[in-house]
Parts: structure tokens; C-alpha cells; sequence
């Protein structure tokens, strides 16, 4: 999980294998459930084959934020409530992994699921208006931030870079100097990856 204190993100854990499991648990525990929308986003692993890897990524709305979403698929499996302790706690699926390993996202990142034929995201999230708010910032700012860091990650796994350590080090260069970070990337021969949010481009030949 992760929320916010005071200005400062905090990251924690807590044991639970869905989002109905982990709103039973952590009420259960003493939180008030309407407290549960405070969390920025509850992300859930899964293990298969021996590897950990992400299954999905949900985040907590009020009811009126819950029914203003766009909200395709079918209830149960991209959005829902849940009772507990008298109080209706609304959700919604941020991202899932499919069986063949891809993902599908609310924001439409691939051109489907949530992206309009001109380019605009759907309303289907709330996740970078939260964040938006917490951070002051404008929310095409927070979407625009998202999409150049997730093009990271695809490089990231495209190169098969899993070394803890090479990875703290890509991580800590990006976190002190990103531009010069990402070309020093291109200068290596890959030009998929870019500082300033545009269009990335297709991997340069040797």
C-alpha cells in the first residue's frame, strides 16, 4: 500500500490476496474503512513458476468519484464495493496482468482500455488526480510523469537489467540528473527512452 503523511509518501505491507481480503483484514485491525481512501494505491503480487511478479494495482474512491468513472468490463472485475462495519468501500482496478503476461490499464497506456482515438485519457481513474492533489501539482504533470517513467521501466526489462545493485545505481543517476542520465542511455545505442515526455523512438543498429 501506499498513502501520504503530511506531504510525505509512506509505502507499507499488510497480508491479504485481494482487495475484499485486505479491507476485512486492515478494518478488522482497528482502521475505519473510509479511511482506506487515503491510500494513494494498494499494489498485489503474485507468485507463478517461482517469480514474484505484480497481479493488479486498485485504488479506493468515494461513492461520487466511483460513479462518475467510466467504467468498462464487468463488476467484480474492474471495479466494485464492499460492506464492512456498515460503511460501503468503492474500488476500482488501476492495472491487471493478463494471463499471457501483458497488462491492462485504466489509463489506456496502450492505445486501448481507456485511451480515446484523439489521444485523451478516459476517465476510468483517479489515481493521478489524487496524486495531483497531494503533491500540488497539475494533473497532465503527474500522467505526463507516469508515461516517461514507465517507458524506464520497458527499457529496464527490454535489457534484462535485474542486478539489484545496476538497478539502484540506473534508479539514483535518474533521480540526480535524469537528462543527462537518459543520454548517456541513447549514447549506449538504445533510443527508447526519454527525459522530457515525448514520443520515444525505435532503438538505433550498432
Amino acid at each position: 500500500m501506499k498513502q501520504r503523511c503530511a506531504g510525505h509518501g509512506i509505502l507499507g505491507t499488510t497480508h491479504a490476496e485481494d482487495v475484499e481480503k485486505l479491507v476485512n483484514r486492515v478494518v478488522e485491525q482497528g482502521l475505519p474503512a473510509y479511511l482506506l481512501r487515503e491510500i494513494d494505491l494498494v499494489v498485489f503480487p503474485k507468485h507463478a513458476a517461482g517469480e514474484r511478479y505484480v497481479a493488479e494495482a486498485v485504488e479506493f474512491l468515494s461513492a461520487t468519484a466511483y460513479e462518475t468513472l467510466d467504467r468498462p468490463g464487468d463488476p467484480g472485475r474492474d471495479h466494485g464495493t464492499i460492506e464492512k462495519d456498515g460503511t460501503t468501500v468503492h474500488w476500482n482496478r488501476v492495472a491487471r496482468r493478463e494471463h499471457d503476461g501483458d497488462f491492462r490499464h485504466a489509463f489506456g497506456l496502450d492505445g486501448a482500455g481507456g485511451e480515446s482515438a484523439g489521444g485523451a485519457v478516459s476517465d476510468r481513474t483517479r489515481v493521478f488526480e489524487r496524486l495531483a492533489r497531494t503533491t500540488d501539482r497539475p494533473v497532465e504533470d503527474v500522467e505526463r510523469e507516469f508515461r516517461r517513467k514507465r517507458r524506464y521501466v520497458e527499457h529496464l526489462v527490454r535489457e534484462e537489467r535485474d542486478d539489484f545493485e545496476e538497478l539502484f545505481r540506473f534508479l539514483a543517476d535518474l533521480r540526480a540528473n535524469e537528462a543527462a542520465t537518459v543520454e548517456r542511455v541513447q549514447d549506449r545505442g538504445t533510443r527508447d527512452v526519454a527525459a522530457d515526455g515525448g514520443d520515444t523512438t525505435a532503438d538505433s543498429s550498432d
